[in-house]
């Protein structure tokens, strides 16, 4: 499937996307084909434009969409409208609907879009805007647990191989625009339920469990749960996670002085997101984390301590015990980071020489 900057100006794909029909609102309304038009010759006002969503749209859809459209464009869907504007207006015309699409599109660095444009009563226009919202026809989404039984099914009778890479290459291509973690837990399960010979071990809360009762040297805790014998709660989160973890530590820190501890696992790992990146990433994210707290309200207290990464690589890791982490290391580069905050200086955790420091803390 093309991307979208792409598809954009392919006259060609135009013929593709279906026009609407909207007799059943009025006989009067016209609908042109789909045209490309740039962005900057559409008036966008999703505050007051958007008049058949009360709070315009919802950041968590936005970034949906963008994932969607980052997986290929769907020619088989409609596209947004447009209606003109009157003569020496700004710009020539204004979006009608499709108001979250264009935001998405505009974010990824798209210059402009396909649409259709519509010519009706005020009434007629505004009566369209509402009627694109409602839900096409019912359909129930796949749940993970869906994909799993259906895809162990497929390898159990021999229709997929029982490879790792096979198998998650397939999910990707099936499933396009679901969200990499989702893909991920799925494909976990996947190995689970057929003993799939990985090079790394991929964690859900269930096979958490299972390592802790079958392989850890030491009894840890999970979901905020109160560890007696560190006296802390005790989290486990994903590269990508720790905001939540960090909000829940703070939530218990502020209501009782109660500090917690989170041990880390990471996602898929390829040539292009290996182990020790991630790793990095979740300590970085950390590090983040922590300045970001200090430099709002001002204090830095460690509420939430790193205190290790599940063992993942087979044959590498050891098997029976976290991956120990130096938080003297990191407290150290935090308190400068600050420091750097505080002064005005800009500061990228995530830089090249940053990453090098840190490695040292694992």
């Amino acid at each position: 499937m093309l991307k979208p900057k792409e598809a954009y100006g392919n006259e060609a794909i135009l013929k593709l996307f279906p026009k609407p029909d909207y007799s059943h609102i009025s006989d009067n309304i016209v609908v042109s084909d789909a045209v490309w038009i740039p962005f900057d010759k559409i008036f966008i006002d999703d505050e007051e434009g958007n008049v058949a969503r009360a709070d315009g749209q919802d950041p968590a859809h936005i970034e949906d969409l963008k994932s969607s459209f980052s997986a290929g464009v769907l020619i088989n869907e409609e596209v947004g409208a447009v209606v003109q504007q009157p003569e020496g207006s700004p710009k020539p015309y204004k979006l009608t609907y499709g108001f979250g699409r264009t935001l998405a599109l505009i974010e990824l660095g798209v210059k402009g879009w396909a649409f259709n444009q519509i010519d009706g009563t005020q009434t007629e226009i505004e009566d369209v805007q509402s009627f694109e919202n409602e839900p096409k026809a019912p359909k129930k989404t796949n749940q993970e647990k869906d994909i799993i039984r259906l895809k162990s099914r497929q390898v159990k009778e021999g229709r997929l191989d029982n490879n790792e890479d096979v198998i998650m290459e397939h999910l990707k291509k099936t499933y396009p625009r679901r969200k990499k973690p989702s893909l991920e837990r799925i494909a976990a399960g996947i190995y689970e339920d057929n003993n799939t010979p990985v090079k790394y071990a991929y964690y859900t809360d269930a096979k958490i469990k299972l390592w802790r009762e079958n392989h850890s040297k030491d009894w840890f805790e999970m979901k905020g749960a109160w560890d007696k014998k560190r006296q802390e709660h005790g989290f486990t989160t994903h590269n990508g996670g720790l905001y939540r973890t960090m909000y829940r530590a703070a939530m218990k820190y502020a209501k009782d002085g109660t500090t917690s501890y989170v041990n880390c696992f990471t996602g898929t790992v390829s040539k292009g997101s290996t182990l020790e990146d991630q790793r990095l990433s979740c300590i970085a994210e950390y590090v983040r984390l922590r300045v970001n707290y200090a430099v709002v309200y001002g204090t830095n207290p460690c509420f939430l301590r790193l205190n290790g990464f599940f063992p993942q690589a087979w044959g590498k890791d050891k098997w029976k015990e976290f991956i120990k982490i130096d938080m003297k290391k990191i407290e150290k580069r935090i308190a400068k980071e600050i420091k750097l905050r505080t002064a005005g200086t800009p500061v990228d955790p995530l830089q090249e020489k940053v990453n090098v420091k840190l490695a040292k803390a694992i």
